[in-house]
């Protein structure tokens, strides 16, 4: 288990951000963490070809799921939008969040959008892409 538990009301807040948002873009980071984005820690996002970060593939971290991930429907329509994973890594204390496309089939997912490692002190050590996800316009069958 990771060493800090922030992660956990960072969630929440996330959680509830998101069930509160109706057409509009949803921030999946509290404030606090929002400010410590800046240019300095802002990596470029290099995908696999599944859509995962290479990051996470390459780091020296080994990443475990955290707790559930939560489930986004930005525009409230009943379509799954997005994936919030929740990561850590119990060796470094460093946590991890993610947000990928909801796939459009079962247990695949498409893309990520926004990745933010955060050490064991709350500092944010890297992060790529955008932490405001917005409404995803998808073909109608």
């Amino acid at each position: 288990m990771f060493r800090s538990q922030s992660l956990t009301p960072f969630l929440a807040v996330a959680l509830v951000a998101m069930a509160l948002v109706a057409h509009a873009q949803v921030d999946i980071l509290p404030p606090e963490i929002l400010a410590k984005l800046d240019s300095a820690n802002e990596r470029p996002m290099a995908l696999a070809p599944d859509g995962e970060p290479l990051r996470f593939r390459t780091g020296t971290e080994r990443w475990e799921e955290a707790m559930p991930p939560g489930i986004v429907d930005v525009d409230r329509d009943g379509t799954k939008d997005y994936i919030v994973l929740i990561l850590a890594d119990s060796d470094s204390g460093r946590r991890a969040l993610l947000a990928r496309v909801w796939g459009d089939t079962p247990d695949a997912f498409g893309p990520t959008v926004f990745y933010v490692i955060i050490e064991d002190d709350d500092g944010v050590s890297e992060w790529a892409g955008n932490p405001r996800l917005p409404p995803l316009v998808r073909p109608k069958p």
